[in-house]
């Protein structure tokens, strides 16, 4: 998944669940460790009441420095640890387990129970969790010794740990649906978005007739209407200029033919040179007019979709080879070698013969303008897969890298001493389109260009 907003939305999802759940799952483990740790200590504890109420009258009788085995091995306790009994000096007087520490006076427990409250020590011994409890035995107000319960917290841990892992499965599970969810979510913003991004490029390569699917009436959706009619304004517009073009075209046509008919007939009836060579002037840029009103015309023909192809096949090898002998004359008028090579066996394609040779045309008319006298041209024809490829490669001036971006751009003109009226590599672009093919260019600057036309092959 690529940096976008689609990556964006899941992670900030995410990170905000995988914090929650954190948090959440910390706070409920550490009550449940204050719990279970809370509930240790109000046991063992009570044991010590109930062992001090139960002695009560040996206590007042001051009897549990007399014979405190005896008190201590009679008492049934309801828990599983190790009782102690101690004298107001701090020394162990009896003991459940064989213990050879003889006085704990220095134990914060302890000392705690010698003040009259109930001591607790949490401590780590021999590598083991241990928990102390110590309550105070009194009689009176007097506190007389006291009884001191020893416990492993192993199994607390243990308990512990299985909530934990509980917690822990269900955090994942939490986490794994957010993030199905998230990623759901996500597509809900980023396909659409996605959809208007494709569209909006066709539309940018010429495709004005592409419309987005409206899915629901929110921003998204507002911006889907906004994208479709504003295609629909510029296929107006491109409608009436296509219209206008056409309609100056036609118009222009009748009285550059009657222009150029006049020099012609005036150039042949006067023997001054003056006057031959301005009606020769006339006559040239009569007809460079009229190729130009042709390529307006086609222009604007091929845009509107307007101008029918007649598709039949065509054998490329021997129809290349036919262009190339038609130019051969001003290939060498230029001092330019001109050759092909082309691959014979490829198998005739389905095409426009007219236009495809108004392409071809076109693209070795611009490396005859831009290759310098002693200069090459080469077409080449080869297969790749199913599609016929034809390539165009000079040793010309070549195009700046900048340049290179925006030739294809209808009524561009480059910067360059024989740029022509911009439309012809628009056409070629239009024509390729139409074909279903491709039309690219590569070049460097200084080092020629290749022009590369692929038709598919059916």
């Amino acid at each position: 998944m690529k940096k976008g907003i689609k990556r964006r939305v899941v992670w900030s999802y995410l990170i905000l669940i995988i914090f929650s759940v954190a948090l959440f799952e910390a706070i409920i483990l550490f009550a449940l460790r204050v719990y279970y740790l809370d509930g240790i200590k109000q046991t063992l504890g009570d044991q010590g009441l109930l062992f001090s109420s139960y002695y009560e009258q040996e206590l007042i009788d001051n009897q549990l420095l007399n014979n405190p085995g005896r008190l201590l091995n009679q008492y049934r306790f309801l828990v599983s640890a190790e009782v102690q009994l101690i004298d107001p000096n701090g020394n162990v007087i009896a003991d459940t387990h064989e213990n050879k520490q003889k006085n704990i006076s220095d134990y914060e427990d302890v000392k705690m129970a010698f003040t009259g409250v109930t001591g607790y020590l949490d401590t780590k011994a021999a590598g083991e969790r241990i928990l102390f409890v110590t309550q105070p035995l009194k009689r009176g107000s007097t506190v007389i010794g006291a009884i001191r319960f020893t416990t492993s917290m192993e199994r607390l841990n243990h308990v512990f740990t299985k909530n934990m892992l509980i917690l822990l499965s269900f955090g994942g599970i939490v986490i794994l649906t957010a993030a199905i969810i998230s990623f759901f979510l996500a597509n809900t913003i980023t396909k659409p978005i996605s959809v208007i991004t494709k569209a909006a490029e066709q539309m940018a390569s010429g495709k004005l007739s592409t419309r987005v699917k409206k899915e629901n009436e929110d921003e998204i959706g507002k911006l889907a209407d906004t994208l479709n009619y504003m295609a629909m304004q510029i296929e107006k517009h491109e409608q009436l200029k296509n219209e206008f073009i056409a309609s100056v075209s036609h118009e222009l046509r009748t009285p550059l033919t009657s222009i150029k008919g006049w020099a012609v007939t005036l150039n042949s009836m006067t023997e001054d040179d003056f006057f031959r060579n301005g009606l020769e002037i006339i006559s040239t840029e009569s007809d460079r007019l009229n190729h130009l009103l042709g390529d307006l015309l086609d222009f604007s023909s091929l845009s509107s979709g307007k101008l029918p192809l007649v598709i039949e096949k065509v054998v490329l090898p021997t129809f290349i080879q036919q262009v190339i002998q038609q130019l051969a004359p001003r290939a060498e008028r230029q001092g330019i070698q001109l050759s092909g090579h082309l691959d014979e066996s490829l198998v005739p394609v389905l095409v426009d013969h007219n236009r495809l040779k108004q392409v071809l045309m076109n693209l070795l008319d611009n490396a005859f303008k831009f290759t310098p006298y002693g200069g090459k041209i080469v077409v080449v024809l080869t297969s790749i897969g199913k599609e016929a490829v034809i390539q165009v490669i000079d040793s010309g001036s070549g195009i700046t890298e900048e340049e290179l971006q925006l030739v294809k751009n209808k009524f561009y003109k480059g910067k360059s001493k024989g740029a022509g009226s911009g439309i012809g590599l628009a056409i070629v672009d239009e024509v390729i389109q139409a074909h279903h093919g491709k039309f690219s260019l590569t070049s460097k600057n200084g080092k020629g260009t290749t022009a590369e036309i692929r038709l598919p092959i059916k």
